[in-house]
């Protein structure tokens, strides 16, 4: 008899997708199609071969035993019933049959899709394809409170361009609203390098991060003031001449409106709106501005106010007066990470009427104006479904997403998920949104897909125009009868009778389409496992004007790229000028003016604070901050992995030693939390790394879940952002 050889270990490299801000690279260990092992990749410029918790516990997540197995359709009542096996044709066949019929007796606008974790590309880009194909305006995300109010600020209005923080060259950061020890482990990486080397640090955060610890200055601040915050210290660097003349005359528009505008916001006037000591304002400003170079890593806290648009503009504002736009070590122009692919997100375009028919098109200013927004405004959507204002809304696919949990508004959301006429969820795992499906569609890891990540060189965050596109392999087959999310949307598409809009057979030849104006095909990727990396010339940027900056990107699908060297200060070379009307950065903004909002970062009160509402005050004492994350999760990923479960197993409320024993409150004791919204109850962090006069909550959790406390109706004119950390709230023993 022959000796049969056993398999060996073989060793694949892949980008991880766990984490939400960074696509580190993970080597991964298989035998005989099972994966033995994961630990980072030390040649990885990203993550120098660390990963988060997230990332190495990947193989627990992919080997879970609550893993969804089969396509499952709900008998009895939703949230309550029982679930049956089905097969995956009659699974998709019930979902094409139930979606025309919506369609046929409502509209295409009666049916949304809603998808998260943004990083997965097949699912965006797909599902924005296959909602064209029916006709639906209707995609939604959680993207108004997470990245795109700070991006849609300096794109649109302020830079034309997105700014990210040079952190592996600067001498001074200002981290402002987030943890990277927690969220961002490269950008962490970057940080500790730079502090080594003696490069400051401020830290702008109302809790006690642990970068807030070891910082220079930290700027306690009351929570949904960073925008009076950023205009004291512009105050300062103003009236102190301490602001780089020489580019503010050259390349501001609106400076000698700013420098009468800021005359309202002295620094003792700033510390009674922020808590922050008037001389620590007057030291952080003077530090920023004289410490050169140096930059400013706006985080996601910042989305999450009702004022988000005024505070982001003024940090914007603070960027440019202090001549730190790109400059080696200051906030870099990030040109775009890949032009020239096949778009496929956009199939067969909807016609502007249909566009402006999308749910929240007037909520705000991004919605309106952008009627190629890729989302509808998703607080929006749950009076649509509850109410059928502006028109019912009657089916919905989730993919990726877990809306029940982490949308604003918790009570209503689940509300509107149990009228929805159709429901159909596609995750990993039983999720709280997918136990009142109808429909539950099992869905692979990344692990268990092959994908293709795009982002710009950016060793130690070190940002230049060239683009790098790395192939990441499938690992395993896939686990019982999942589906990876493309191929779901694929056949679901053909099932819907749009066959010739999905003809791939597969992910590879898909990705192959993608990549063809590029000339880079997957068997060109895997020869070449480090990625390829493409220049893009500069005649490709004076194409980036007008109002939509940018967004012209398909006027340069037929353009040939050309390689050129990394430069700083493209504003003054190939780029001639800032993408903006006037080619300047745009202090004052003629944009908002005829828009009707305030052409300067006027400072607005969180729409539910002690000042705003001090009705509420009397009864809601304390400001509430929601939605503090955990390393050990993503979102609301992962708790059901027993190592991690066990290091911070439910939700727990920080709050100040004083105002617990004001409570009679210790340690660990159950405590009810009440917003005007709703109620949870948890146990108590007493610590001292929150103000007595604010208490927190952490993210993600389905019991004792923050969101049920947060509001879905106010939202920032502009941005659309929801106040999910700065709202009242009133707490109590149990």
């Amino acid at each position: 008899m022959r000796n049969v050889k056993k398999e060996e270990v073989k060793e694949v490299t892949i980008v991880s997708d766990v984490d939400a801000h960074s696509q580190c690279k993970m080597k991964v260990s298989v035998k005989e199609d099972r994966v033995i092992e994961i630990r980072g990749d030390p040649t990885d410029p990203e993550s120098k071969g660390e990963l988060t918790l997230r990332g190495k516990y990947m193989r627990e997540v992919l080997y879970a035993p609550d893993r969804l197995k089969y396509p499952m359709k709900r008998v009895g009542e939703r949230g309550e019933g029982e679930w049956e096996r089905i097969s995956w044709d009659e699974a998709l066949t019930t979902i094409a049959n139930k979606l025309n019929e919506i369609k046929k007796e409502y509209g295409a606008e009666a049916i949304d899709f809603h998808y998260g974790h943004y990083h997965s590309g097949d699912v965006s880009s797909y599902l924005s394809r296959l909602a064209n194909l029916i006709g639906t305006p209707n995609i939604s995300t959680p993207n108004l409170v997470c990245h795109v109010p700070r991006i849609f600020m300096q794109f649109v209005f302020d830079f034309g361009a997105v700014m990210p923080p040079d952190v592996a060259h600067t001498s001074l950061i200002i981290i402002w609203g987030g943890n990277p020890k927690v969220t961002n482990r490269p950008q962490q990486i970057a940080i500790d390098k730079a502090r080594e080397r003696w490069a400051k640090l401020i830290v702008i955060d109302p809790r006690v991060t642990a970068y807030a610890e070891e910082a220079d200055i930290h700027a306690q601040l009351r929570p949904g003031t960073d925008g009076a915050l950023a205009l004291g210290m512009l105050n300062v660097i103003i009236n102190e001449e301490l602001y780089d003349r020489d580019f503010v005359d050259k390349w501001t528009n609106g400076f000698e409106e700013l420098k009468k505008f800021i005359q309202d916001y002295p620094p003792e006037k700033v510390e009674e709106i922020t808590w922050v000591p008037a001389e620590t304002i007057r030291e952080m400003a003077r530090m920023y501005a004289t410490t050169k170079p140096a930059c400013i890593s706006p985080r996601n806290a910042l989305d999450q106010h009702t004022n988000a648009s005024c505070a982001i503009r003024a940090i914007n504002i603070l960027m440019t007066i202090t001549g730190n736009l790109d400059v080696k070590g200051g906030n870099i122009i990030a040109l775009p990470v890949l032009i020239g692919q096949n778009d496929v997100s956009l199939g067969e375009k909807l016609p502007p009427e249909a566009l402006k028919k999308k749910i929240g098109v007037n909520r705000c200013l991004i919605s309106r104006i952008l009627h190629m927004f890729p989302t509808a405004a998703t607080p929006a959507l749950w009076d649509a479904i509850i109410h059928g204002e502006p028109y019912p809304v009657k089916a919905m696919l989730v993919m990726a997403a877990n809306p029940a949990v982490t949308c604003a508004n918790s009570n209503v959301v689940e509300e509107a998920l149990r009228k929805l006429d159709f429901f159909v969820v596609a995750d990993i795992f039983m999720t709280p949104t997918a136990e009142l499906a109808d429909i539950v569609l099992p869905a692979c890891t990344f692990l268990e897909k092959t994908r293709y990540a795009t982002y710009s060189t950016h060793a130690d965050h070190s940002w230049n125009a060239r683009s790098r596109i790395v192939l990441s392999p499938k690992v395993v087959e896939p686990s019982y009868e999942s589906w990876s999310d493309w191929k779901i949307i694929c056949e679901l598409g053909k099932k819907l009778g749009y066959a010739e809009y999905f003809p791939w057979k597969s992910r590879e030849e898909a990705i192959d389409y993608e990549l063809e104006p590029l000339g880079i095909t997957c068997k060109k990727l895997r020869a070449h496992p480090e990625g390829i990396t493409i220049s893009l010339p500069p005649l490709l940027y004076k194409k980036f004007t007008g109002f939509f900056g940018g967004i012209l990107r398909s006027i340069l699908k037929m353009t040939k790229f050309k390689d050129y060297p990394e430069m700083y200060r493209k504003y003054e070379g190939f780029m001639e000028g800032f993408f903006t009307p006037s080619k300047k950065v745009e202090i004052y903004s003629e944009r908002l003016e005829e828009l009707g909002y305030d052409p300067l970062p006027v400072y607005m009160e969180p729409a539910e604070s002690l000042v705003s509402r001090p009705d509420r005050a009397k009864e809601y004492p304390l400001i509430l901050i929601t939605g503090s994350k955990l390393e050990m999760y993503s979102h609301s990923m992962m708790r059901n992995i027993p190592e991690l479960y066990e290091q911070f197993p439910e939700n727990l409320l920080e709050i100040n030693p004083e105002t617990a024993a004001k409570l009679n409150i210790e340690d660990g004791d159950v405590v009810g939390v009440e917003s005007p919204i709703g109620r949870i109850e948890c146990s108590a962090k007493v610590t001292d790394c929150i103000d007595p006069r604010v208490v927190g909550l952490y993210h993600g959790f389905a019991k004792s879940n923050c969101n049920v406390l947060t509001d879905n109706k106010v939202c920032d004119p502009i941005t659309g952002s929801t106040g999910l950390k700065s709202l009242l709230c009133k707490v109590e023993k149990i």
